[in-house]
């Protein structure tokens, strides 16, 4: 199976636009949730926090929880994986990324989004080398890694081409769009007195 790791800032509007069928949340021991986790759990009108405080989802190392989106976001399925501490050693960042991309493998998602958790001296090659290590155990056919979209494609593609593997990492369509002409503007380059 090809894997495709698409790349994309984060964000409300990133998360608005995702065509995946499971979003999966790293979610850390800090309160207000943050980064990519905060996001959701925005969308998600704090389902995920509601979860934590009431005791259903302690967010510790190698929990997971599996919630509906109720139509908030795209996905029809949110899965949340705790993390003890963050940032993460190399070992419990590999073993993380490990868990979430079995889970989503096992759950039969044909493609998701996520953020990379924080990895400890926030060395950015080193986290997207562990990262694909992790997503070829059990490869989902499309992933969307989201973060800052230039650096991970950049680390991401380093990484592909230091482990000899076969990965389509893409970036983002670029788009410009221009803003329709109103009727009472004169011609481009027109003068106006």
């Amino acid at each position: 199976m090809a894997l495709a790791i698409e790349v994309a800032e984060l964000g409300l509007s990133a998360l608005d636009g995702l065509d995946v069928d499971a979003l999966a949340v790293f979610v850390g021991p800090e309160r207000p949730l943050q980064g990519f986790a905060g996001f959701a759990d925005w969308r998600l009108c704090g389902a995920i926090s509601r979860a934590i405080r009431t005791g259903l989802f302690q967010a510790d190392a190698g929990e997971a929880l599996l919630l509906p989106s109720g139509g908030r976001v795209s996905p029809g399925r949110v899965f949340c994986f705790g993390l003890a501490e963050v940032p993460l050693s190399p070992e419990a960042f590999l073993s993380a990324a490990r868990t979430l991309c079995e889970a989503l493998a096992r759950a039969g998602s044909e493609a998701f989004a996520t953020s990379m958790p924080p990895l400890a001296g926030n060395d950015a090659p080193l986290a997207a080398r562990l990262w694909l290590e992790a997503s070829l155990v059990r490869p989902v056919r499309r992933q969307i890694v989201l973060g800052e979209a230039r650096a991970l494609q950049r680390d991401l593609a380093a990484a592909r081409a230091a482990l000899g593997v076969e990965v389509d990492v893409l970036a983002p369509p670029s788009r410009v769009e221009m803003p329709p002409r109103g009727r009472g503007l004169p011609h481009v380059g027109g003068v106006v007195r």
